[in-house]
Order: C-alpha cells, then structure tokens, then sequence
C-alpha cells in the first residue's frame, strides 16, 4: 500500500520581516526576531541581516533581521448567482 500523502489546502506564502536581540548569541536574536513577528505558524526563516555591538572589545548584544513564512489560506471563489 502506498504511503499516503498529508492534506494540502490551497495557499499562498506570504513573508514578514522582524528584529529581535539577545545578549546570549545569533541563534536566540534570530528566536526572538521570529517570536516578534506575530507569525502564528512559520514555515521557514530567511536571515537577512546579522550585527552586534561591540563593547570593551567584545562582542556585546547580538541583533538579527528575518523573513519569516507562513501559508496563508486561499479562499474559495464565489459563485455568482445567475
């Protein structure tokens, strides 16, 4: 029997862009910079800019800009009435 496949609907992805920082690393801002793009299910995370701040010689407080994906549903069309 073969595999069955997952359910698809009908969409479109849309991006959106966000920035988030962490003091810890690259990889919490990328987190937080999704977190505060209000994307309720992410399918991807483009990296679009990475920089920090440099403090006494070191690297400070991390920043990164995403693009985060969704699917965003298609409506059914309307059927006119004729």
């Amino acid at each position: 029997m073969p595999a069955q496949r997952a359910k698809t609907t009908a969409g479109v992805i849309r991006l959106s862009e966000a920035t988030g920082s962490s003091s810890r690393g690259w990889e919490d801002a990328v987190a937080a910079a999704v977190k505060a793009s209000d994307v309720k299910t992410p399918v991807g995370v483009e990296v679009a800019r990475l920089w920090a701040d440099w403090d006494r010689g070191k690297l400070g407080r991390f920043h990164a800009t995403v693009k985060v994906a969704y699917r965003q549903a298609l409506k059914a069309p309307r059927r006119s009435k004729t």
